[in-house]
């Protein structure tokens, strides 16, 4: 095709976009348009315009099967959610609260590994739950403090020195990860060893709605340490 017949193929193309109804006026012209089938053999214009319709149907309904799961999925989520909510807020001892938080988020999330970084107040977990104390202004924190003052969340790598700090000998496992702040309560981190489990862009609803849980939980204990040292 010569390049010369571009402006004309141009004319004649943004023509018919803005006269669609033009070969219903000529329609003698249709016996002589002819489109290339991928298979071989030409096809009428109106075989061809079925043939894209079907396929634009088939896109559309594989996307609308696709909102429709998205939508079931995040009506499940937020019902675990709510449960888990009212039964982390029901638990009296902090110890116990991030006992069952930390064992949630590593099954509902499918991750490998947790780390929960209070600043404001040190608790003595079990063994098996991952939870640390750090003062706010901590040095090693410097690298995360971007993270906390936006106070979003944020998926996908992190850097080696993050990654060691987070979740030490294990750290080398870790391929994706997403950090959680905690408004001026903690932060928290999970990492998995698949590097497209948690990636850039993601949805982070749950663990934002879920920190929100958690900084509610420790809220309430702020009264009864000022009682204790009145």
């Amino acid at each position: 095709m010569s390049d010369n017949n571009r402006p004309i193929e141009d004319i004649v193309s943004k023509y018919l976009r803005q006269n669609p109804e033009f070969l219903e006026r000529e329609p003698a012209l249709l016996k002589h348009l002819e489109l290339n089938h991928a298979s071989g053999p030409a096809v009428s214009l109106i075989e061809r315009q079925v043939q894209y319709l079907r396929e634009e149907n088939e896109t559309l309904e594989q996307r609308l099967n696709q909102l429709v799961q998205i939508a079931s999925d995040n009506e499940k989520l937020m019902s675990r959610l709510h449960r888990l909510t009212l039964e982390l807020m029901s638990i009296g001892d902090l110890q116990s609260f991030f006992d069952r938080l930390a064992e949630s988020l590593l099954s509902e999330f499918k991750a490998d590994i947790l780390n929960i970084t209070l600043f404001n107040l040190k608790i003595e977990a079990s063994a098996k739950t991952p939870l640390f104390y750090l003062q706010h202004d901590d040095p090693e924190m410097q690298q995360f403090q971007d993270h906390i003052d936006k106070g979003e969340s944020v998926c996908g790598r992190l850097s080696r020195d993050k990654r060691e700090y987070l979740f030490g000998a294990r750290a080398q496992w870790v391929q994706s990860c997403v950090l959680v702040p905690m408004s001026t309560d903690g932060m928290l981190a999970i990492g998995s060893s698949d590097p497209a489990r948690f990636y850039p862009g993601m949805g982070t609803m749950f663990l934002d709605l879920l920190a929100q849980v958690v900084i509610s939980r420790l809220a309430l204990e702020e009264p009864q340490k000022h009682r204790k040292s009145a």
